[in-house]
């Protein structure tokens, strides 16, 4: 049974789920072990390199599953999916979050609560009599999700080894696609305890092993991930805010290194009196946004850039160092050195 694809190579359905664009992060270095390439895949997946760039950018869901299964096609691996989840890094906020959580429960819980932080997947974790069961799915509208469920999958596998060992396997999984012609590379990842055609994407575990401690558990930087995540869901379900085309301006103003209120009223094709007013009808002043901005855009490249503290202070708008680091104790309770210090010990937590 293959995966739904048109001759343009899309599903002739429509779909508003969306993912982080870390996602293909790892994605062409993968294909550089079976001797592929990714631009010809990103191509006829209308993806664009410029899309990339920015590891926080939306994706359309349907286009990265259509991505995996292009890959599957290209490589002649119908494991594409499954592979890519196990072997592919992310330094997001829900790697962090995840693996600074306190236990597994926690952990899970956690990427389940935020999981729209970086994308539209459905996911619920519930306890029956000794057990624990992770539920999965996407919009009935979304094609191609065999590799996608794979990759998917695999992910939430990795979160569970990472407290309970590599050599750990669930107590059973069940998948919404077909089962494989081959299913070696199942059994030999997952145990031989898989079912396909099932109603929902799941993984069942038993109760005891949500109470392993992660490994690398840290309540100063949970906390911290925790309070940028409900900030964040916070922000996505007012995304019809008139507000959100004020942030925008403000940080195509400051990625070009010019702020203020001019500035920002030129960028958005209005008076500055009318910027004014607009603020003043939701609340708020440009001062109180242009911080607010700062603060998420400084987040993003703490957490997921790898820029120097002083190209990170100047893409916010501080000229010197010092000020951008007693911002950043305004903002997040902790010096941008201590942060960047914990991450680094950290590792990829993802």
């Amino acid at each position: 049974m293959a995966d739904l694809i048109t001759e343009e190579g899309v599903s002739p359905f429509a779909s508003n789920a969306r993912i982080r664009a870390d996602v293909l992060s790892g994605f062409a270095q993968m294909l550089k072990t079976y001797g592929s390439a990714p631009v010809p895949i990103l191509a006829k997946a209308s993806i664009s390199a410029q899309s990339l760039e920015d590891p926080f950018n939306w994706l359309p869901l349907e286009k990265f599953g259509l991505v995996l299964t292009l890959a599957a096609q290209a490589t002649g691996d119908p494991c594409f999916g499954l592979k890519y989840g196990s072997a592919a890094t992310f330094a997001n906020p829900l790697g962090y979050l995840t693996a600074s959580a306190p236990d597994l429960r926690t952990a899970l819980r956690s990427l389940i609560h935020y999981q729209h932080v970086v994308s539209s997947n459905v996911a619920s974790l519930s306890e029956p009599s000794g057990a624990a069961r992770i539920e999965w799915t996407y919009p009935v509208t979304i094609g191609n999700v065999v590799q996608l469920t794979d990759f998917v999958l695999m992910r939430f596998l990795l979160r569970i080894q990472t407290a309970a060992g590599p050599s750990w396997r669930p107590l059973s999984v069940g998948v919404t696609h077909h089962e494989p012609r081959d299913r070696e590379e199942y059994d030999r990842r997952l145990g031989a305890r898989i079912a396909f055609d099932q109603s929902y994407n799941s993984i069942v575990i038993a109760g005891a092993t949500l109470n392993l401690p992660m490994p690398n558990a840290d309540p100063n930087l949970f906390n911290l991930v925790a309070r940028f995540c409900e900030q964040e869901l916070a922000q996505q379900k007012s995304e019809e805010d008139p507000l959100n085309r004020v942030r925008d301006a403000i940080l195509r103003c400051l990625q070009r290194g010019n702020t203020g209120p001019k500035r920002v009223a030129d960028e958005l094709g209005i008076a500055p009196g009318s910027l004014h007013r607009l603020l003043k009808s939701q609340g708020t002043s440009f001062q109180r946004l242009f911080d607010d901005t700062r603060r998420r855009l400084a987040h993003r490249y703490l957490f997921e850039s790898s820029l120097t503290l002083t190209d990170i202070a100047q893409r916010v708008g501080y000229s010197e160092l010092s000020a951008f680091s007693r911002a950043a104790r305004r903002w997040f309770g902790a010096s941008p050195r201590s942060i960047r210090r914990n991450l680094t010990n950290f590792g990829e937590a993802a």
